[in-house]
């Protein structure tokens, strides 16, 4: 964990504390993939990872069909903390998988303001850089949202 790295995540705050963003292990999974046919599926995230120490060290493990985003100290060992893990899928089973037919009716509009106003009274100060969502619907069954057209990838894809 470098000084460059604090300061690209510097505005993503949880309860007063720099938060490495869930985006960012799935950016680490992505990077990490052999193929461009696999997609990321059943991705679980475990454990926050509090950006504080330079000597941490992350990392993305690949281990066979699954990835494992963890921590520690000089040298990954059995004590190191996973904060995100899930599975590799190709692509063809992905969109399989997600051709169900079944379609989620999300019916009331949600005001991206009162939203991020809600996040930080629950502790989320997400940073002018974080605030990407544009418009959202929620429903029973479900929510969707649309992010906002990034002008710089800088390096990312996810």
């Amino acid at each position: 964990v470098s000084s460059r790295l604090q300061d690209l995540v510097a505005h993503h705050v949880v309860q007063g504390r720099i938060i490495f963003p869930g985006v960012g292990y799935l950016e680490m999974a992505r990077a990490a993939m052999v193929t461009g046919s696999t997609a990321l599926h059943a991705v679980f995230f475990v454990q926050p990872l509090q950006i504080e120490a330079s000597a941490l060290l992350l990392e993305c493990a690949m281990l066979g069909g699954r990835f494992e985003v963890r921590s520690g100290e000089s040298g990954m060992s059995t004590d190191a903390a996973i904060h995100c893990t899930g599975s590799l899928m190709d692509r063809i089973e992905c969109a399989r998988v997600g051709s169900n037919g079944r379609h989620r009716i999300c019916v009331h509009a949600a005001h991206i303001g009162a939203l991020y106003e809600r996040y930080d009274d629950a502790g989320l100060h997400y940073g002018p850089c974080y605030r990407g969502l544009v418009q959202a619907w929620g429903g029973v069954a479900g929510a969707v949202g649309r992010l906002r057209v990034r002008s710089t990838h800088e390096g990312t894809h996810v």
